[in-house]
C-alpha cells in the first residue's frame, strides 16, 4: 500500500510489479499473469547504467546488456486474513 500498489485478492495468482520511486508518472503498477515471464534490460547504447535492488537491500548495478528476470515463484507467499474471509 505504501508504494501505490494494486490491492490483489491473495487467491488471484499473479505477479504484482510496482515502481517504487519513478521518475515520471507514466510508471504504473502492473498485474501479470503468473505464467509470465519479465525481462528488463539495460539497452546497449544506454548512455549510463541503472541500479537494483530486491527488498532494499544490497544494491547492485547493471550495465549496458544486463537484464533481471522475473517470474512467479513456486512458493506461494502466505498472506494474513481473517478466518471468515
Amino acid at each position: 500500500m505504501s508504494a501505490n500498489g494494486s490491492i490483489v485478492h491473495p487467491e488471484v495468482p499473479s505477479i504484482l510489479l510496482t515502481p517504487i520511486c519513478p521518475h515520471t508518472l507514466s510508471f504504473r503498477p502492473m498485474l501479470l499473469p503468473d505464467s509470465s515471464e519479465l525481462r528488463l534490460q539495460i539497452p546497449m547504447d544506454s548512455r549510463s547504467t541503472a541500479w537494483v535492488s530486491f527488498d532494499g537491500r544490497h544494491r547492485t548495478e547493471l550495465r549496458q546488456g544486463d537484464y533481471v528476470t522475473v517470474t512467479m515463484s513456486s512458493y506461494p507467499m502466505p498472506t494474513v486474513c481473517d478466518v471468515d474471509q
